[in-house]
């Protein structure tokens, strides 16, 4: 009896030493899933915050850039007001001739139209306008500009002023007078 009973003991211990080696193999593959998982995980965790970080970068980026625009668009209005108010036709400066001496200097005439335009013969505008000029003196630019509109048709003269020195070009170069 004593080999039938030992008989069953060995196969009862082989059995439970394949059972011990089957369990401690799935222990094994359990703990190198678990590793690989956790390494997958810490590598997530890394890509979102530097994500996280791009984020954050681009948002900032976005407001400064949202801001410049504001600021343009801001300024393309101001200089659209300027405009409008610079093309008002007070502001508006008409060249009566280009024909100049050495000696002459720029002048600006404001004559005033008569007030009332009778057919072809009546003046072209009411109101005022300004004429570029140019004259050796006062007298002279007064006079090219009598020779043009004078007073029997009805014109006056209202000022007479020299006109400002030009301003550089955009190159900084002076402008040629």
């Amino acid at each position: 009896m004593t080999g039938p009973v030992l008989l069953v003991v060995m196969i009862v211990a082989v059995a439970f030493a394949l059972a011990l080696e089957q369990s401690m193999r799935r222990v094994r593959d359990t703990r190198r899933r678990v590793t690989q998982l956790l390494t997958k995980r810490q590598q997530q965790v890394d890509r979102l915050r530097v994500a996280g970080r791009e984020s954050l970068i681009l948002g900032r980026e976005v407001r400064n850039q949202q801001r410049t625009v504001d600021h343009l668009i801001e300024e393309i209005s101001q200089v659209e007001a300027e405009l409008l108010r610079l093309a008002h036709p007070a502001n508006r400066t008409f060249v009566l001739d280009e024909k100049r001496g050495p000696a002459d200097v720029g002048w600006y005439v404001t004559v005033e139209a008569p007030g009332i335009s009778i057919g072809r013969n009546g003046a072209p505008w009411q109101g005022q306008r300004r004429f570029r000029v140019w004259a050796a003196d006062e007298h002279a630019a007064r006079a090219k500009v009598e020779k043009r509109y004078s007073a029997e048709q009805g014109y006056s003269t209202v000022s007479v002023f020299p006109a400002p020195p030009p301003v550089a070009n955009r190159n900084g170069d002076p402008a040629v007078a």
